[in-house]
């Protein structure tokens, strides 16, 4: 489905817009995903926690222990929040693997995905606890400056003013050198979920492979994907924008010494809004989401394609900068894990016998026939729907 690489912007959002069109349904099922999970454990747990409290301050307890309904509601809040990331990554690993399929022709189902991407999860474990320890060291680090700033603003004096000036100032460097630190991270992993999920690769396997593909294209990567991303941004801060015009003239209309009746009379108004914004919230996440997973994946397939695909139209030979001499399939193409490949046994015509056969496949503009056909490697293909897809090693240089 897929444009010859090397893909440009326009191939990049075309190709996405036709997968999602293809099986939006599809996408959108695997979207909503982790929201109703989060609406079952987080909400319950909210909603036991809350409910236990108030009973508790009703009925003027004044124990020491914490009503168990509290603690349950609490529990069940944490599991919940767990619950949601996991699910979270398991439904962006789906969408990966659907865009994949639909890219080669397939049309999976949510019964498939579920199967081609067991142990996912257990595979992205060792990611998930790095960034989890990333993350608290980070905070941990700016929760002790803050407080220790506060503190010594709290003794009073000129010196100790100057000393939480100081640390206020280190907290404020440290976000300056985290930005753009995690950006570099941020794009230079950015294919580590598509490995895992559609090479069947181990987690900390997935980041050096996606580190690999990056070497030498980071500025590529990251205007392509911001490029994207700032689009997706778009649409949710002009929804955002029309909710809040919306709120506007009703928020002005509050009045300071108006009695409690109407002031709940006036929240009451401003529910409806409420919750049509955020209607039109979930509505735009639903699509943004796989769109921008669909996009990172055929990012990833082009990757492949640019940095170890055969650069020659015939199908071998080593890979070489600017690949992507256009080759079309014929009729007879088997086709591979990132694009159509050449039949098996097909050799190019000896030296003299003109191009070869029409249907086999024309070289792009610009291809300057060597002036002797090698016979190339046969490279066995793998069977119709074999899962996970064979890892294509471009041979060597028969020259």
């Amino acid at each position: 489905m897929l444009r010859p690489s090397p893909l440009d912007i326009s191939g990049l959002f075309s190709g996405t817009f036709q997968a999602l069109k293809q099986r939006f349904g599809l996408f959108i099922l695997i979207a909503l995903l982790p929201f109703l999970v989060s609406v079952v454990l987080v909400g319950s747990g909210v909603a036991i926690a809350l409910g236990a409290g108030l009973i508790a301050y009703a009925s003027n307890i004044r124990s020491a222990a914490v009503p168990i309904g509290v603690v349950v509601g609490a529990a069940l809040l944490v599991v919940g929040v767990i619950a949601t990331v996991l699910t979270q990554l398991k439904s962006q690993a789906m969408m990966t693997v659907a865009a994949y399929e639909i890219a080669q022709g397939g049309r999976p189902d949510v019964r498939g995905l579920l199967q081609r991407t067991r142990g996912f999860l257990v595979r992205m474990l060792p990611v998930i606890l790095i960034v989890v320890a990333v993350v608290v060291a980070i905070y941990g680090v700016i929760f002790v400056l803050a407080f220790g700033a506060i503190g010594t603003a709290a003794r009073g004096g000129r010196a100790s003013g100057a000393a939480a000036l100081g640390v206020f100032g280190a907290i404020a460097l440290l976000f300056i050198v985290l930005v753009p630190l995690g950006i570099f991270v941020q794009t230079k992993l950015l294919y580590t979920l598509p490995a895992v999920a559609i090479e069947q690769l181990g987690g900390i396997d997935g980041m050096k492979r996606s580190w690999r593909l990056t070497k030498g294209q980071f500025w590529r990567t990251l205007g392509y994907y911001l490029l994207a991303s700032l689009a997706a941004a778009a649409i949710s801060y002009v929804v955002s924008f029309i909710g809040q015009m919306m709120m506007v003239p009703m928020m002005s209309g509050f009045d300071r010494n108006a009695s409690l009746a109407q002031v709940l009379a006036q929240l009451a108004a401003l529910v409806p809004v409420y919750l049509l914004t955020f209607g039109l919230q979930m509505v735009v996440q639903l699509i943004t989401v796989p769109f921008l997973h669909t996009y990172i994946t055929y990012m990833f397939v082009d990757q492949v394609r640019r940095s170890e695909m055969p650069a020659a139209p015939f199908g071998y030979g080593p890979p070489a900068p600017g690949y992507g001499y256009g080759y079309q399939p014929g009729p007879q193409a088997q086709p591979g894990p990132y694009g159509a490949q050449p039949p098996q046994g097909y050799g190019p015509p000896p030296q003299g016998y003109g191009p070869p056969p029409q249907g086999y496949g024309q070289p792009g503009q610009g291809y300057p026939p060597p002036a002797q056909y090698p016979t190339p490697p046969q490279q066995p293909q793998p069977p119709q729907g074999q899962w996970p897809p064979a890892q294509q090693q471009p041979p060597s240089d028969p020259s």
